[in-house]
């Protein structure tokens, strides 16, 4: 066996054992992060709605404004009319007050659509305002447990980081320097036995005198096609 075979396969052991660690953290980070999104979008729905609302109810002000205005022209034109001294005159103000209030009129039926809407407006402020609330209270629970399992998974995962730099300290450099380059570049075993005369990752075949190197450990030799670093099942045995 090579002198740096059992090292190697001690590492790769332990980096499995943090790749799974990191996998199940961000699993639990995955379903919180899930949570914050329904809520920022609760949130959201709130906010758009209070948009909605604060945009109708100062268009129902400006309407209100306006009436005000309209009613205090209706009232100066009401006495115009009442000192009117000739018929003609009366008349002609008679129908500019005529007038005017049909416009008043369409005025006061807009602010009672517009007080509608308002109303609704309202009532969606309300019902989104629920429904976050809703939303928070029904993830309160869950939230709680992942928190816990986040505790968990980064425990698990700090544990398995120190295994792992324990281990890596057994390599000399340029072993180590050349597994982390496999490493960084795939989640899968990167220290692979032989099958057979082919390597164990992609089945390509090993020169037989490549594998007797291999074997008798005069060599830690790697795939010419994925790059994995090869040994043979009886080595280990």
């Amino acid at each position: 066996m090579h002198p740096d075979l059992e090292h190697l396969l001690e590492l790769q052991s332990r980096d499995l054992v943090l790749y799974e660690a990191e996998q199940q953290l961000q699993a639990v980070m995955d379903q919180l992060a899930a949570y914050d999104e329904e809520v920022a979008q609760a949130k959201q729905n709130v906010e758009t709605a209070k948009q909605a609302l604060e945009a109708v109810a100062k268009r129902r002000e400006e309407i209100e404004a306006k009436i005000e205005g309209l009613r205090i022209l209706q009232d100066r034109r009401r006495q115009r009319v009442e000192l009117a001294k000739t018929a003609r005159e009366h008349n002609a103000l008679a129908t500019e007050l005529e007038l005017a209030r049909a416009g008043l009129v369409r005025e006061e039926a807009e602010w009672f659509k517009i007080s509608e809407r308002t109303t609704e407006a309202e009532k969606q402020v309300e019902s989104a305002t629920q429904q976050l609330e809703e939303l928070q209270a029904g993830q309160s629970e869950q939230r709680d447990a992942l928190a816990q399992e986040v505790t968990k998974a980064e425990a698990e995962r700090d544990a398995a980081a120190a295994a792992r730099e324990e281990a890596s300290q057994a390599l000399n450099r340029p072993v180590y320097l050349r597994y982390d380059r496999l490493r960084q570049s795939r989640n899968t075993a990167v220290v692979v036995a032989m099958h057979g005369a082919a390597c164990g990752a992609c089945f390509t075949a090993i020169p037989m005198s490549r594998r007797n190197q291999i074997r008798t450990g005069a060599i830690l030799d790697h795939c010419e096609a994925c790059g994995v670093i090869l040994y043979t099942a009886d080595e280990v045995a």
